[in-house]
């Protein structure tokens, strides 16, 4: 009777641990931050002036089209996976406007050398998360690989916004490796070292 009580209680004990080392390693995000920006610099990449036009760019092309790009560099992770983090800002900042879904996050991770491009539903058709990875590893990581935040922001939005707007033009050639015009990885994470 008591080995079946105390055998009983591992799954509890078990699950109970589980949860707390899960959630002991998951970082909160920063809070959304007020007045409301599309670019923040959390991790102090950029030179003001550089901020300042990034937003600029980014707060006409919201203006002119009411889809939302915001841009959030963080020193670091601490711990949490960039998919995760990327989610969890995205919702919590409400990026995109209400009811249509039509926002596009940049996270840039300094520290793990990660960036994901989080989307909303409403920008999906025409950012999908190969041709946004696409983007990321042929334009940004370059520029990130030499320090220059700014100008690898600055292009990979101008890129994104193209894509946005039907007039990025990928590759003919990637598609035929493709098949069908499909790519199947499906991530919008990269990496740059």
């Amino acid at each position: 009777m008591r080995l079946a009580k105390h055998l009983a209680s591992w799954p509890v004990l078990t699950l109970l641990w589980l949860t707390l080392a899960l959630t002991g390693h998951a970082q909160d995000v920063p809070p959304r931050p007020n007045p409301p920006r599309l670019v923040n610099d959390l991790a102090h990449v950029m030179q003001p002036q550089e901020a300042d036009a990034l937003e600029q760019k980014l707060v006409a092309y919201d203006d002119s089209t009411s889809s939302q790009i915001a841009v959030v560099t963080v020193p670091s992770l601490g711990g949490s996976d960039i998919f995760s983090y990327a989610q969890k800002l995205y919702q919590t900042w409400g990026i995109g406007r209400k009811g249509k879904d039509n926002g596009l996050l940049i996270l840039v991770a300094i520290q793990e050398h990660q960036v994901r491009t989080q989307t909303g539903y409403g920008l999906e058709g025409a950012v999908p998360d190969a041709l946004a990875k696409r983007i990321g590893d042929q334009i940004m990581a370059p520029a990130f690989k030499q320090n220059q935040y700014y100008t690898g922001l600055d292009r990979g939005t101008d890129a994104l916004i193209a894509l946005a707007k039907g007039e990025y033009k990928a590759d003919p050639a990637d598609a035929q490796r493709r098949g069908r015009g499909r790519d199947n990885s499906g991530s919008g994470t990269f990496f740059w070292i």
